[in-house]
């Protein structure tokens, strides 16, 4: 009995000792991770949703087998997705809608050398957008071919948080025209920052310029938030100016 039992032991220690967990490297989600040591020598995600990853990794070598990848929760350790390898080195498959703000890692399972490898890749929430705007009009036209204000002015404040180092934003102007909201950033990879904008718009329309549409758009490797701002001035101060506002992520 004593000689069963310190066999149990025995293998249990083995078991313990030839699992190990390699952790993302730089401890920041994003993109990419670098490995100093073990089975994958870099991960790569290659999407930018929240409700679906492409992601490639490549081993350290010709013996490494990774046959297993799952998305987990980093708040609760709860895994959200099992995803299919293909070929030991592409992960695809689709991610539970609800947890687009909540910060995940990708887990891949590998064996080499009679060992089990988990590797972890940290992957940030989707990017939160906090947009704030005024606008001031005067001195109504009756044009020939529409109505418009002589005079609008647009103010904006605005809080980006790309929950990673190499998120992108951009903006644009769907309908008129206003100060770029992030010109300082535009295409520039940034964490996060707080932007202030001053300046004159320029509204649009069929029979009356009283339209201002723009929007900003976040991308990371944990999903895409798209913020829309879309100001009515209105008809000569009636009714007066009112500014609608969604901001969601996918």
């Amino acid at each position: 009995m004593t000689n069963k039992i310190a066999l149990i032991c025995a293998m249990a220690s083995m078991s313990a000792v030839s699992d190990e967990v390699i952790y993302d490297t730089d401890s920041q989600a994003g993109s990419n991770t670098y490995y100093a040591q073990g089975p994958i020598s870099e991960v790569e995600v290659q999407s930018r949703s929240a409700s679906y990853l492409s992601a490639r990794f490549f081993v350290s070598g010709a013996d490494v087998n990774c046959p297993k990848a799952q998305v987990i929760n980093e708040n609760t350790w709860q895994v959200l997705a099992e995803l299919p390898v293909q070929g030991n080195t592409a992960i695809t498959g689709t991610l539970p809608s609800g947890f687009e703000s909540t910060p995940k890692s990708l887990q891949i399972t590998c064996h080499s050398d009679s060992k089990t490898y988990s590797v972890y890749h940290k992957i940030p929430a989707a990017p939160g957008i906090n947009w704030e705007s005024q606008i001031t009009v005067s001195n109504w036209v009756n044009g020939s071919h529409a109505g418009y204000y002589a005079n609008i002015n647009y103010v904006s404040a605005a809080f980006v948080n790309n929950n990673a180092p190499d998120g992108l934003c951009t903006f644009s102007n769907l309908v008129g025209q206003t100060p770029s909201v992030i010109e300082s950033k535009q295409g520039v990879a940034f964490n996060s920052a707080h932007f202030t904008t001053e300046g004159t718009a320029l509204a649009d329309g069929q029979y009356v310029y009283r339209y201002v549409v723009s929007e900003i758009i976040c991308k990371n490797a944990g999903g895409t938030t798209r913020a829309v701002e879309a100001w009515d001035l209105g008809y000569d101060h009636s009714p007066a100016p009112d500014r609608d506002y969604t901001v969601y992520s996918y």
